[in-house]
């Protein structure tokens, strides 16, 4: 007996001959082939949005890095205050 699925095994042999013919063929290495990858535009950028991005990313950077120096400098206080 071939491997076949429970649910086409559960229909009747006509309606599942039917469904078995219709499924593409299966090989092993399909994988390895070499498909012609659809050619889509890629949007472009400027130069302006990638600086406005470099300045985001930096002022972000930055204004984190100052949270956490003051949470670590109020955590610190406090414990030099309580000891």
């Amino acid at each position: 007996m071939s491997t076949m699925s429970p649910e086409l095994a559960l229909v009747d042999p006509e309606l599942r001959a039917i469904a078995v013919a219709s499924l593409p063929p299966i090989y092993v290495n399909a994988f390895l082939d070499v498909r012609a990858r659809p050619t889509e535009r890629r949007p472009s950028f400027s130069p302006a949005a990638a600086l406005a991005y470099l300045l985001l990313a930096v002022v972000r950077t930055a204004v984190f890095e100052v949270a956490v120096f003051l949470a670590v400098f109020a955590v610190v206080l406090l414990a030099s205050l309580i000891a």
